[in-house]
């Protein structure tokens, strides 16, 4: 095995490790996120790796990968978000054979990539299709079709020459006057129900739009990196309204819907997802989180 071999696998790894699982039901389809280390030159990702932004001072240099390999019919919702009237043109979505990781990035995905490799195929959306605030739906279906889902409902698709029996990742170019996209997650219908990716973080406007942490604020960083010993001690009572409490024990604002392997029940659900890939550890008795449960 070459030394690149060794090394695209220790990065499949790798990326697998970061995106793996963590609801662990068994009609999850895994973590939908952008790659996290192959992206256009002009691209910051935030909210873990879902929101993809341009930096406007080209129409191009956006070109972005899913992080792990999609399934066949495994519709895709994505949301614009962000727009400017400096530029022409609009997204272009589509869909690759290639690692992410062996893909020599150009400037743009048509016609740089489409055009050199029958492993490579993207679709170009109308910029009227492409406001801010816009959702669509976008899939390969069974006859290696990229399938685009608008928000008016109309379905646009078009023949690709992919091949759907090899992996296949997502790719989307954020072009022209698009500059920011956001994943919402995905669905893919099955003989025995529905397979969803796992529960997306919800996005809020921050200061800090480069965190994936941004609306947890410093006051509550500082807290849970304290033991909890500490935190009993510094609270005007015993400590029971930290173990007890009805709210959230990181946002106190939502409820606690969500079971940590641990056994205790104290966070929502963007939270846990937050403290699992901040700290991995539940915020109440320290133990490694090895699987989060939503009610």
């Amino acid at each position: 095995m070459t030394a690149k071999k060794k090394e695209n696998q220790r990065q499949m790894m790798t990326n697998d490790s970061v995106h793996r699982c963590v609801c662990h039901k068994r009609t999850s389809l895994g973590p939908l996120s952008f790659h996290s280390n192959v992206n256009g030159p002009l691209i910051t990702l935030s909210d873990g790796g879902r929101r993809a932004t341009r930096d406007e001072s080209s129409f191009r240099h956006g070109l972005v990968f899913s992080a792990r390999p999609v399934r066949i019919r495994e519709k895709m919702r994505l949301r614009v978000e962000g727009s400017t009237g400096n530029w022409h043109g609009s997204l272009r979505i589509g869909f690759a054979n290639v690692l992410p990781e062996e893909t020599t990035l150009p400037s743009m995905a048509v016609p740089d990539l489409t055009n050199s490799s029958s492993l490579y195929a993207a679709a170009i959306l109308h910029e009227d299709t492409c406001y801010p605030g816009s959702e669509m739906e976008f899939w390969i279906d069974s006859y290696a079709r990229i399938c685009i889902r608008s928000s008016d409902g109309i379905t646009y698709c078009q023949p690709t020459a992919l091949n759907i029996h090899w992996p296949i990742w997502a790719m989307i170019d954020i072009y022209g006057q698009t500059t920011a996209v956001v994943l919402l997650g995905s669905e893919k219908k099955g003989l025995l129900g529905t397979y969803r990716s796992c529960p997306a973080l919800k996005h809020k406007h921050t200061d800090d739009e480069n965190s994936v942490y941004g609306n947890i604020n410093k006051e509550t960083l500082e807290r849970l990196k304290k033991p909890m010993s500490m935190q009993i001690h510094e609270s005007d009572n015993t400590g029971t309204e930290a173990f007890d409490s009805e709210d959230c024990v990181v946002c106190w604002s939502e409820k606690p819907n969500t079971l940590l392997s641990c056994g205790h029940k104290c966070v929502c659900t963007p939270c846990a997802m937050k403290i699992y890939e901040m700290y991995k550890t539940c915020p109440l008795c320290r133990q490694c989180i090895r699987s989060i449960h939503f009610s």
